[in-house]
């Protein structure tokens, strides 16, 4: 399973959120993804994907389209 497709499962599993229901373009705090929840998302994200998110800055500002680009950038990496 690619990253992102893990984190699409991550969000609508502890979240609740459907990506296919949402613009890509949609800041994560319209999806109730404050930056308490966010960290909670990048930690699960590290555990799911083995990946190092620690040097990367998001805030709950961020779009859903960045927060995958991350993803996809550091699984690459």
């Amino acid at each position: 399973m690619e990253a992102t497709e893990r984190v699409t499962v991550l969000l609508q599993k502890n979240f609740g959120v459907r990506l296919d229901d949402v613009s890509s373009d949609a800041p994560l705090y319209q999806l109730s993804i404050d930056s308490l929840a966010l960290e909670e998302l990048l930690l699960l994200i590290e555990d799911e994907c083995a990946i190092d998110l620690a040097d990367k800055t998001l805030s709950s500002r961020d779009t859903v389209a960045t927060l995958m680009a991350v993803v996809r950038q550091k699984a690459a990496a």
